[in-house]
């Protein structure tokens, strides 16, 4: 029997052989990735220029052009990346060679379009344009056929302000594949300039995807920035946005404010990957800024030297008087039964849910528990978008609600309201509100805005009072992880404080327990926000924005 079995096996090997089958040599062998250009066609304009690099790969590149070479350079050869600038229009094609493996990526080269030669921007917007259920793209100005736009350096024949247009071309770099991506304009920037004479930064993008997966970017901050330390790292410059987008192409910086002075060097950009933090997203290739344009206020003139320069006014008249707000839901029995108000007491509050940021998670759900086992409550500021995804979410906002805990707006999508309209941000508020009282049959509700970032526009039309931030856990940050956050709570924690944490993330589910067991064991009591400032004898007043009740 044993020879029998030996001679079919060897039969079967002889047979494998013979019908050319290969087995790999390794489970790693076979799930190795082959080498790969990060674009296989690019555009550029003639002067303009972009980085090309091989992904999956170690080995030294080498850069060539296979055809073409009256219309492109290479330059910067790095082990695995390249330069294309633009020489005259037409097209070309570069190889890569890694070893025996070919690569080639077409480049098609246009005409130098002349700055001055654009269209003039009027302070008309469009209305937000949708790309899908949960983000709205920012409003951008309504080009008008008005011609001779001047550029960044061009003197204008008289003091009126002009719109200011940075030379992309000039630029050492404009396409970026990491984070952090900077872009340095200062050498543009006139001694004259001021950003007390703009009312917006318009900038334009070209987002590049590893095939049709666009959902690992959640958004995107474009930050400008007046210092050198600001245009690196994570910092949010002097103005900014959240609003890169899958599916735009432009966003609009406002420049309202009293911090708005002073030179513009640049600017700072930071996609966010899929976890709404500062990594670059999983299938996002590149990303390009193709225009900055700064829009001049109507009827700004440039000041004498020495002179004082305009002073910022809000954009928006107030449409609303600041009243007291009071939450629907407050339970002033529940307080008098379980709140020693001689103690000290903090307000643990949760953005971004129901759900997650794409599917529905029990996150949330696993935190009214934790808040249930330990009777204490909490604020869920609930994103509008995600309570209509579907049934799940809706019953995470209902459980909340006949928990006692207070549901409140957190706009109708994770995009920051501050670059954006008044009538974009109404139809936003107006939309959550509606889910949220079609839920509680409530109609009063407390708001936080997205990102925390505020604008003068939003103080005049949001009839709310805006709460802020005391004590940050800091969960959003990818290298934050559940020890992080009960260490950043806690070493923070004051009475009358406002704890701010998302529901969207496993290990802040996690983290919970530990926090609310830490305040139990040093005395604090855990309440909402409105039953937190109710306990204190504070008002909560719309259009003020609080970050504490002390």
């Amino acid at each position: 029997m044993k020879r029998e079995f030996c001679k079919s096996m060897s039969y079967a090997l002889t047979a494998a052989l013979l019908l050319g089958i290969s087995i790999p040599s390794s489970p790693a062998a076979a799930k190795a990735k082959a080498p790969k250009l990060s674009s296989k066609k690019i555009s550029i304009k003639v002067g303009q220029k972009k980085t090309i690099k091989v992904k999956n790969t170690k080995k030294k590149v080498k850069w060539s052009i296979e055809s073409g070479k009256k219309n492109i350079t290479l330059s910067k050869k790095k082990k695995t990346s390249v330069a294309v600038t633009g020489k005259k229009s037409g097209s070309a094609v570069v190889l890569a060679k890694i070893g025996s493996k070919k690569l080639t990526c077409k480049v098609t080269v246009t005409k130098k379009v002349s700055v001055t030669s654009a269209p003039k921007a009027t302070a008309t917007a469009t209305a937000p344009v949708k790309t899908d259920d949960k983000n709205t793209v920012a409003p951008t100005a309504v080009p008008t056929a008005t011609p001779s736009q001047p550029s960044a350096t061009d003197a204008p024949a008289d003091n009126a302000v002009k719109d200011v247009v940075i030379d992309m071309t000039k630029l050492e770099e404009t396409t970026f594949y990491s984070s952090p991506a900077k872009i340095d304009f200062s050498s543009q920037i006139e001694d004259k300039f001021d950003l007390s004479y703009f009312k917006e930064m318009q900038v334009g993008y070209e987002l590049v995807f590893d095939g049709d997966d666009t959902s690992k970017l959640t958004g995107g901050k474009i930050a400008l920035a007046n210092k050198e330390e600001d245009l690196t790292g994570y910092a949010d410059g002097i103005a900014y946005t959240y609003n890169m987008m899958p599916g735009a192409t432009s966003v609009s910086v406002d420049l309202s404010g009293d911090k708005m002075t002073g030179k513009a060097i640049g600017i700072n950009v930071q996609p966010m990957d899929s976890n709404a933090s500062w990594a670059w997203p999983e299938t996002l290739q590149s990303v390009t800024i193709t225009s900055i344009k700064f829009i001049a206020k109507e009827g700004a003139v440039y000041q004498d030297p020495g002179a004082a320069k305009p002073t910022p006014k809000p954009t928006t008249a107030p449409e609303f008087e600041s009243s007291e707000f009071k939450y629907d839901g407050l339970d002033q029995k529940w307080i008098d039964e379980n709140i020693d108000p001689s103690k000290p007491v903090v307000a643990m509050s949760f953005d971004d849910g129901p759900g997650s940021y794409n599917e529905f998670v029990d996150y949330g759900m696993q935190i009214q528990k934790s808040l249930k086992d330990a009777g204490a409550h909490a604020t869920f500021f609930y994103i509008g978008s995600h309570i209509a995804r579907d049934e799940q979410t809706r019953n995470e906002v209902e459980e909340a609600w006949k928990a006692g805990f207070e549901v409140a707006n957190h706009s109708y999508d994770s995009n920051p309201l501050n670059g954006v309209d008044a009538e974009a941000i109404k139809d936003k508020i107006a939309k959550t509100d509606e889910l949220l009282s079609e839920i509680t049959g409530y109609k009063n509700f407390l708001f936080r805005a997205p990102s925390v970032a505020y604008s003068a526009t939003m103080y005049a039309v949001i009839e709310k009072p805006f709460i802020d931030v005391s004590i940050w856990s800091q969960d959003y940050q990818t290298a934050t992880n559940k020890e992080g956050i009960v260490n950043n709570v806690i070493k923070d924690l004051a009475d009358g404080g406002i704890i701010n944490m998302h529901s969207v993330y496993e290990k802040t589910a996690q983290a919970v327990p530990e926090i609310l067991a830490y305040c139990k064991e040093n005395g604090y009591q855990v309440v909402s926000v409105s039953e937190l400032f109710a306990i204190k004898g504070k008002k909560l007043m719309t259009g003020v924005k609080y970050s504490n009740a002390n």
